[in-house]
């Protein structure tokens, strides 16, 4: 039995670990950390100048086609904002001032506004004063009245005022949107006349409806003497107005003077227009057949007017007439007429035959108090032919036919202020 010695068999074991791949692989490794720890990464040293690029002109031509045309802006709408339901109207387009002399209240629940005792509401051209005023917001009406004293007696009555017409009623309702109103007792007054009106529908401020009216230029309103009785009319403020059949009542009489139908021209400013002749026959004087006082006006401004009228006889005969008038307020005024005419009696051959020429002067002037105090100028002159007004057959001479004598005046008076005061 060998006996084997322990150091002799470590020593083999040691050797025997160290022949290994291992070491040639980490020796490897070593050699490259060496290599790398010597090697740089290679730089390109920077250019002086930048490199610019070279510009190059295209010189190909686009060209549009014509049937394509440019790209139009497109603006996107909200169809939510077109909707057929128009909104609602407001119930005051117009500023609303309203005053009274005791109270204004409002009553919620009813949708009511009350003006009492001097109440006043001014909404656009319309303003409307009475006793008490009651807006009804609901149904967009404005309700005007009296008021009733302790004695029993009616006051304030209502003034209804749109642009420049004025009517004084009893009551009056009144449409704000439709702009329509009914009128109850109104008096209006047209062109000098004053129509009283038991019911009045106002259409607009340019027509109105009445019924039972009355056409007057009475002084007395409450009660007056004599009146011309339209049942049904149709009123154009300014212009004219339009009726059935209508009579003349005295002292609430009816007479037989009356029309079917009538027509009233009513305009409160100057227009020139055709004047229609009237038509009839002259057997006195075998003048025959005649149209007298036909022609034109002019109205030539708000100072001065002229009427040129002329008269024409089957028999030959003819008359000229040139009237004017003219005003200056608080100045003076006057008129101014010219007259002749050229009368031929019977027929040329009879006995009776006669020729003769005629003519008329009249110049009437006044010059108010108030133009010069220290001064006054006025005439009145009256000259021509003194047979005149016994030979001319006019209409319009037939009141001065007896008038034998011509006289005129013309007068100046002066007062000289001073100490002593002299007149002339």
């Amino acid at each position: 039995m060998a006996i084997q010695k322990p150091s002799h068999t470590l020593a083999k074991i040691h050797l025997k670990a160290l022949h290994t791949k291992s070491f040639h692989i980490l020796f490897t490794l070593s050699f490259t950390v060496f290599i790398n720890m010597f090697c740089f990464a290679q730089e390109l040293p920077k250019p002086k100048e930048p490199i610019k690029p070279k510009p190059i002109t295209d010189s190909t031509v686009v060209k549009t086609d014509s049937l394509i045309g440019l790209p139009m802006p497109i603006k996107e709408i909200d169809s939510t904002s077109n909707d057929s339901v128009p909104p609602k109207k407001e119930f005051l387009t117009d500023i609303v001032k309203y005053k009274a002399k005791d109270y204004v209240s409002l009553n919620q629940r009813l949708q009511q506004t009350t003006l009492y005792n001097e109440a006043e509401v001014k909404y656009g051209d319309m303003t409307i004063t009475s006793g008490i005023i009651i807006i009804d917001h609901n149904k967009d009406l404005v309700y005007a009245g009296r008021l009733k004293d302790t004695a029993g007696v009616y006051t304030q009555s209502p003034v209804f005022t749109q642009g420049s017409n004025v009517v004084e009623p009893d009551s009056i309702i009144f449409n704000t949107v439709t702009k329509k109103a009914l009128i109850y007792n109104s008096k209006t007054e047209q062109s000098g006349g004053t129509i009283i009106s038991e019911i009045s529908k106002r259409e607009n401020d340019s027509v109105i409806f009445v019924k039972n009216a009355k056409f007057t230029t009475s002084e007395n309103l409450d009660d007056p003497e004599y009146y011309f009785l339209m049942r049904r009319a149709k009123i154009v403020p300014g212009k004219k107005v339009v009726t059935g059949l209508t009579n003349m009542f005295i002292y609430d009489v009816p007479t037989p003077i009356g029309l079917p139908f009538a027509y009233f021209p009513m305009s409160d400013k100057h227009t020139s227009g055709v004047i229609f002749p009237s038509f009839g026959e002259d057997n006195g004087n075998d003048r025959g057949y005649f149209l007298q006082n036909g022609g034109y006006y002019f109205a030539i401004s708000d100072y001065i007017d002229l009427a040129v009228l002329g008269d024409y006889y089957t028999n030959g005969s003819y008359g000229l007439r040139f009237e004017t008038n003219y005003a200056n307020r608080y100045r003076y005024n006057g008129n101014l007429s010219l007259r002749y005419e050229n009368l031929i009696n019977s027929e040329r051959g009879f006995p009776d035959f006669s020729k003769a020429t005629i003519y008329n002067i009249r110049w009437s002037h006044s010059q108010d108090s108030k133009a010069n105090p220290s001064s006054r100028f006025s005439a009145a002159v009256n000259l021509g032919s003194s047979t005149y007004f016994r030979q001319s057959i006019n209409q319009l001479n037939l009141s001065n036919s007896q008038n034998n004598t011509l006289a005129s005046s013309i007068s100046y008076s002066k007062t000289f202020q001073g100490e002593p005061q002299a007149n002339m």
